[in-house]
């Protein structure tokens, strides 16, 4: 996926200034140290899982040649929550640095959630559902249109859009997705059925035949048949039990006795009750007939 638009950067987002400390001549924005125990997480930070195998390598490279790039972070009651950073964060404690690097901004909870997500999409490092929740937030928790969110993280607007789609996935699908299990393209054929527990039986047959995103469509597109068939068949029946229903009704009246329709697709009965020779003749007489007749 093309991301040239991502190339505003970071900064391009927040216009405030950092708080200045000392300058800093390869970075050229105000950097400063601060104790490491002071820096909390965000909880506005889309990332949730983080590879131990990549982080053990940042790990590694910090012992050898610490934190180059400097850690953003806004000031909250005392402490200093991370913007972006979380893994040089992570790595840090591992590493057990007392003290980092830091560019302190002044940012909305708005700015954050920007921030986070362009940074995790500048480096590839959300997976497919990570970004979807983030376009998800920006747009249910701050109100921003796809075509603006689209503008903001230099993605088109149908890819926003199909984005989000995948949260309609039931949550498992979504957690495999997330753990590259299924891929997108076999998520977005799912998403052809509507009905979640629909989808997650599909998925399991996915993943116990290693299918194809071709073979999913197949599988999709023979599930849609078959789910179709069955619901007109349970509409069908549905209907004829009312019909059936409430004709045993009307002849009940009309004939004052219990009637019984036995229906089936191809042949049925009907079961008067009488009660005696009497009450024969009353209801013969009633359907125009006489038991004298030949």
């Amino acid at each position: 996926m093309a991301k040239t638009g991502l190339g505003k950067g970071l900064s391009a987002l927040i216009g405030t200034r950092p708080e200045p400390v000392r300058q800093d001549v390869d970075l050229g924005e105000s950097v400063h140290e601060v104790r490491l125990a002071t820096i909390v997480p965000s909880p506005l930070q889309p990332r949730k899982n983080f590879a131990p195998e990549a982080l053990q390598e940042l790990v590694d490279s910090i012992r050898q040649h610490g934190i180059i790039q400097p850690l953003i972070v806004r000031r909250i009651d005392g402490r200093h929550e991370l913007i972006a950073g979380e893994r040089r964060w992570r790595a840090a404690q591992e590493v057990g640095l007392a003290e980092v690097p830091v560019i302190v901004r002044t940012a909305s909870d708005l700015e954050v959630l920007e921030l986070s997500l362009i940074e995790n999409l500048q480096r590839t490092d959300l997976n497919p559902i990570e970004e979807a929740q983030g376009y998800s937030r920006l747009a249910e928790e701050f109100g921003m249109r796809q075509e603006d969110i689209a503008l903001k993280v230099g993605r088109s607007r149908a890819a926003v859009a199909n984005a989000i789609r995948l949260l309609d996935l039931h949550p498992q699908i979504q957690t495999w997705v997330a753990q590259d299990l299924l891929s997108v393209g076999h998520a977005k054929v799912l998403l052809g059925i509507k009905e979640a527990e629909e989808q997650l039986k599909v998925a399991e047959t996915i993943l116990r035949r290693n299918a194809s995103v071709r073979q999913t469509e197949r599988l999709v597109a023979r599930h849609l048949g078959g789910w179709k068939r069955r619901a007109r068949r349970t509409a069908e029946i549905t209907v004829t039990s009312a019909t059936i229903a409430d004709l045993e009704d009307k002849l009940r009246q009309h004939l004052g006795t219990n009637v019984a329709i036995h229906h089936g697709p191809k042949r049925g009965r009907i079961e008067i009750e009488y009660y005696g020779d009497d009450d024969l003749q009353r209801i013969l007489s009633i359907v125009g007939l006489n038991s004298s007749d030949r």
